[in-house]
């Protein structure tokens, strides 16, 4: 298996050196790179969105998922790992908690329902969206299909 490291300048430093202390660097392409300004990486099978779209808001999701959607090859997937909250966005604790941070540190992040991310990765040509890890910290997962 091969993947991608895409992300800030100064985050992919960080991630090159792990890479290389842990032994995987032969193994892992590293791409400095700005996802709301540039394209991210083609031929991909898998993306993975880890703690990411609470930074952000929907309609800055819906931009994100477009991009990640042209980056995956037919039948990849994509998976959203962050707090994805119940209708009544009060569970988990932590992600309504979370929420209250997203409110004072960026100009437009939250923490989204299931049914929020679900329409925003629909959205981007998304088919199949499933919740298939849940948590009650910034573990769940949902998973979709280009």
């Amino acid at each position: 298996m091969t993947a991608t490291l895409f992300d800030l300048p100064n985050v992919v430093e960080i991630g090159k050196r792990r890479l290389t202390e842990n032994g995987f660097i032969d193994r892992v392409k590293v791409v400095a790179g700005d996802y709301n300004t540039d394209d991210l990486p083609a031929g991909h099978d898998l993306a993975l969105l880890s703690a990411v779209i609470h930074s952000n808001s929907r309609e800055e999701n819906r931009h994100l998922f477009r991009g990640t959607y042209r980056s995956l090859e037919p039948g990849g997937t994509i998976l959203v790992r962050d707090h994805i909250m119940d209708p009544t966005r009060t569970f988990p604790v932590a992600g309504a908690i979370f929420a209250v941070n997203m409110l004072a540190a960026t100009s437009g992040g939250d923490t989204y329902t299931f049914d929020e991310v679900r329409e925003d990765l629909e959205s981007a040509g998304f088919k199949n969206v499933r919740m298939i890890r849940d948590g009650q910290d910034m573990d769940q997962l949902v998973a979709a299909e280009k």
